[in-house]
Protein backbone atom coordinates (compact mmCIF):
# COMPACT_ATOMS: atom_id res chain seq x y z
CA UNK A 1 0.00 0.00 0.00
CA UNK A 2 1.34 3.42 -0.88
CA UNK A 3 1.13 6.40 1.42
CA UNK A 4 0.35 9.93 0.31
CA UNK A 5 3.15 12.47 0.22
CA UNK A 6 3.85 15.93 -1.16
CA UNK A 7 6.47 16.94 -3.68
CA UNK A 8 7.75 20.50 -3.77
CA UNK A 9 9.06 21.76 -7.10
CA UNK A 10 10.82 25.10 -6.89
CA UNK A 11 11.43 27.06 -10.11
CA UNK A 12 14.79 28.65 -9.33
CA UNK A 13 14.48 31.38 -11.96
CA UNK A 14 10.68 31.39 -12.16
CA UNK A 15 10.70 29.63 -15.55
CA UNK A 16 9.11 26.15 -15.77
CA UNK A 17 11.65 25.27 -18.49
CA UNK A 18 14.58 26.45 -16.33
CA UNK A 19 16.42 25.11 -13.30
CA UNK A 20 14.24 23.32 -10.75
CA UNK A 21 14.78 21.80 -7.33
CA UNK A 22 12.59 18.90 -6.22
CA UNK A 23 11.98 17.83 -2.64
CA UNK A 24 9.69 15.22 -1.10
CA UNK A 25 8.20 15.58 2.38
CA UNK A 26 10.07 13.64 5.08
CA UNK A 27 13.01 13.04 2.74
CA UNK A 28 16.56 14.25 3.32
CA UNK A 29 17.34 14.32 -0.40
CA UNK A 30 17.01 16.98 -3.04
CA UNK A 31 16.80 16.76 -6.81
CA UNK A 32 18.15 19.33 -9.25
CA UNK A 33 16.78 19.35 -12.81
CA UNK A 34 18.17 21.59 -15.55
CA UNK A 35 18.49 21.82 -19.31
CA UNK A 36 21.98 21.61 -20.79
CA UNK A 37 21.54 25.15 -22.11
CA UNK A 38 21.55 26.38 -18.47
CA UNK A 39 24.53 24.30 -17.32
CA UNK A 40 26.59 27.47 -16.75
CA UNK A 41 24.00 28.67 -14.22
CA UNK A 42 23.47 25.19 -12.73
CA UNK A 43 27.22 24.91 -11.97
CA UNK A 44 26.75 27.55 -9.26
CA UNK A 45 24.17 25.45 -7.40
CA UNK A 46 25.26 23.95 -4.07
CA UNK A 47 23.62 20.61 -4.95
CA UNK A 48 26.31 19.94 -7.57
CA UNK A 49 29.04 20.49 -4.97
CA UNK A 50 27.81 17.43 -3.04
CA UNK A 51 28.12 13.67 -3.41
CA UNK A 52 25.30 12.18 -5.45
CA UNK A 53 23.99 10.47 -8.55
CA UNK A 54 23.01 12.07 -11.84
CA UNK A 55 21.15 11.17 -15.00
CA UNK A 56 21.79 12.70 -18.42
CA UNK A 57 18.86 12.50 -20.84
CA UNK A 58 18.59 13.33 -24.51
CA UNK A 59 17.16 12.15 -27.80
CA UNK A 60 18.14 8.63 -28.69
CA UNK A 61 19.34 7.19 -31.97
CA UNK A 62 15.85 5.81 -32.45
CA UNK A 63 13.03 8.32 -32.22
CA UNK A 64 11.09 6.14 -29.80
CA UNK A 65 13.53 5.79 -26.90
CA UNK A 66 15.57 8.50 -25.17
CA UNK A 67 19.31 8.16 -24.59
CA UNK A 68 20.23 7.99 -20.88
CA UNK A 69 23.52 7.99 -18.99
CA UNK A 70 23.55 7.31 -15.24
CA UNK A 71 26.58 8.24 -13.15
CA UNK A 72 27.84 9.21 -9.72
CA UNK A 73 30.16 11.86 -8.44
CA UNK A 74 31.86 12.88 -5.24
CA UNK A 75 31.09 15.72 -5.88
CA UNK A 76 28.80 15.67 -8.93
CA UNK A 77 29.99 18.84 -10.72
CA UNK A 78 33.42 17.61 -11.95
CA UNK A 79 31.79 14.54 -13.51
CA UNK A 80 29.22 16.69 -15.32
CA UNK A 81 32.02 18.96 -16.57
CA UNK A 82 33.82 15.91 -17.99
CA UNK A 83 30.65 14.88 -19.83
CA UNK A 84 30.03 18.37 -21.18
CA UNK A 85 32.56 17.94 -23.98
CA UNK A 86 32.43 14.14 -24.41
CA UNK A 87 28.66 13.56 -24.39
CA UNK A 88 27.14 16.20 -26.60
CA UNK A 89 23.78 14.45 -27.02
CA UNK A 90 22.20 15.25 -23.65
CA UNK A 91 19.58 17.95 -23.36
CA UNK A 92 18.67 17.66 -19.65
CA UNK A 93 20.31 16.56 -16.43
CA UNK A 94 18.84 15.36 -13.15
CA UNK A 95 21.01 15.18 -10.02
CA UNK A 96 20.08 13.71 -6.64
CA UNK A 97 21.97 14.44 -3.48
CA UNK A 98 21.39 14.76 0.25
CA UNK A 99 20.45 18.04 1.91
CA UNK A 100 22.37 17.02 5.03
CA UNK A 101 25.43 15.79 3.08
CA UNK A 102 24.92 12.35 4.58
CA UNK A 103 25.73 10.31 1.44
CA UNK A 104 29.14 8.70 1.06
CA UNK A 105 30.86 7.05 -1.90
CA UNK A 106 29.44 3.57 -1.13
CA UNK A 107 25.91 4.97 -0.91
CA UNK A 108 26.09 6.66 -4.30
CA UNK A 109 27.81 3.70 -5.96
CA UNK A 110 24.94 1.55 -4.68
CA UNK A 111 22.37 4.04 -6.00
CA UNK A 112 24.12 4.24 -9.38
CA UNK A 113 24.20 0.44 -9.73
CA UNK A 114 20.52 0.15 -8.79
CA UNK A 115 19.48 2.92 -11.20
CA UNK A 116 21.46 1.38 -14.08
CA UNK A 117 19.94 -2.03 -13.32
CA UNK A 118 16.41 -0.64 -13.15
CA UNK A 119 16.85 1.35 -16.37
CA UNK A 120 18.25 -1.69 -18.21
CA UNK A 121 15.47 -4.00 -17.05
CA UNK A 122 12.72 -1.46 -17.87
CA UNK A 123 13.93 -1.27 -21.50
CA UNK A 124 12.44 2.21 -21.87
CA UNK A 125 15.66 3.99 -22.86
CA UNK A 126 18.96 3.47 -24.63
CA UNK A 127 21.64 3.31 -21.92
CA UNK A 128 24.86 5.07 -22.83
CA UNK A 129 26.69 3.51 -19.88
CA UNK A 130 29.66 1.49 -21.14
CA UNK A 131 29.53 -0.96 -18.26
CA UNK A 132 27.16 -2.09 -15.55
CA UNK A 133 28.49 -0.97 -12.16
CA UNK A 134 28.70 -3.52 -9.36
CA UNK A 135 26.58 -2.95 -6.29
CA UNK A 136 28.99 -2.28 -3.40
CA UNK A 137 28.45 -3.70 0.04
CA UNK A 138 26.89 -1.18 2.39
CA UNK A 139 27.74 -3.14 5.57
CA UNK A 140 30.63 -0.79 6.35
CA UNK A 141 28.17 2.11 6.30
CA UNK A 142 25.75 0.68 8.85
Amino acid sequence: MTHPFSVRIFLVDGDPAGIKTVEKTNWSGVGLVFPQSLFAEARKRPELQRTGVYILVGPGESVQLPMVYIGEGDPILPRLQQHESKKDWWTHAVAFTSKDQNLNKAHIQHLEARLVGLAASAKRCQLDNGNTPNTPSLRACL
